[in-house]
């Protein structure tokens, strides 16, 4: 089994029934994991005097940090491919700030929900990632890149909720003070509006209040204020409407806490870009504590649409503005190396043969 998809309540559970071991032991591996990126804990204090058990941790726990690919850099922001074990590519995005590093992570091989906006849906889902897939995105960087990010988004190749327990399974080993320790209120999760992860999420707060899953960032795409605009641009607004998504979003706590709750609105000239779909966008919004994420959009590859120009952007941002809603125009880092919003797997696609692997 890999060391990358196991918790430390995992751990512990394993070593008690493997090993005859108790947390000593499986939080001692946790900590060397997270540190180190190996399962060699001969040299480990608390492992020194059992060499036996080290030597069978060693034979029985996995830990593969995938050799970064094409690593390619635009300013800064390095966009890489990850080789995963059936030949599958997936990339991941580490984006430099003020004084810091976010990382861009992906959760599936490409997508199924078909954006007409998304380079990523023009690849179609392929699969899942694992949780170890995931959770090695950040373990190349810090290992491979010697880096650690200090604020992780699930705004990479696919949709998160669709890959639901292997996205929260990594969300818990990030946010573990032991492993990654990047706090949930680091976290962000960038929806299309998957009405039933939103709920799965809120039932895991009530279940679970001692974990905090309320302070987890959720972003929704929401980039239309009309079911009409919205089912042409996003068909999991068939599934589930913009009155079913909102009602959704009532009920999560991030709705109520600031800063939690952030709407993404990719701004498509001629499309979504009035000054009628800013009002519209602002009344859709009431009854929500959440922000505007105002994103340019970023032609993908036989785009039937152009980029907006700055002044459709800035009109459309001080509409917003103007109303007492906060709002911020997303800076385009990347968009020279197909690594800003919506322009992810031009450079994974992969042959129908390598997906059935």
């Amino acid at each position: 089994m890999s060391g990358f998809d196991r918790s430390r309540n995992d751990l512990i559970r394993d070593f008690k029934e493997n090993y005859g071991k108790g947390p000593y032991h499986a939080e001692a591996f946790f900590r060397h994991l997270y540190q180190e990126g190996n399962a060699d804990v001969g040299g480990v204090p608390e492992f020194r005097p059992v060499p036996d058990l080290a030597r069978r941790i060693g034979e029985d726990l996995s830990v593969e940090v995938p050799d970064i690919g094409d690593n390619i850099d635009d300013g800064g922001t390095k966009k890489f491919t990850l080789k995963l074990n059936d030949g599958a590519l997936t990339e991941t995005v580490l984006i430099p700030m003020a004084e810091w590093h976010t990382l861009c992570v992906s959760s599936q091989v490409g997508c199924a929900r078909g954006c007409s906006f998304c380079e990523t849906a023009q690849m179609g889902f392929i699969r899942n990632l694992s949780t170890a897939e995931i959770v090695s995105q950040w373990a190349s960087v810090k290992f491979g890149l010697s880096l650690i990010p200090r604020n992780l988004v699930f705004m990479g190749m696919g949709e998160p909720f669709d890959n639901f327990t292997n996205v929260m399974r990594a969300v818990d080993i990030f946010s573990d003070p032991k492993g990654p320790g990047v706090p949930k209120r680091r976290i962000s999760i960038s929806t299309s509006g998957h009405v039933d992860g939103i709920r799965k999420l809120t039932e895991l707060e009530h279940r679970y209040p001692d974990r905090a899953y309320r302070t987890l960032h959720l972003a929704v795409s929401l980039n239309a204020p009309t079911d009409r605009v919205r089912n042409r641009l996003m068909p999991i607004n068939k599934t589930w409407p913009l009155g079913v998504l909102k009602s959704a979003l009532l009920d999560a706590p991030q709705s109520r806490i600031k800063d939690a709750l952030f709407v993404e609105y990719v701004l498509i000239p001629g499309v979504n870009d009035s000054q009628d779909d800013a009002e519209k966008l602002i009344q859709w919004m009431d009854g929500l504590e959440a922000k505007v994420n105002l994103i340019p959009y970023h032609p993908r590859s036989s785009s039937p649409w152009p980029a907006p120009s700055d002044d459709s952007v800035d009109r459309f941002f001080d509409i917003i503005r103007s109303s007492g809603r906060e709002c911020r125009t997303r800076k385009s880092k990347g968009k020279g190396i197909q690594a800003a919003c919506g322009m992810l797997g031009r450079q994974c696609r992969i042959s129908p043969r390598t997906a059935d692997l």
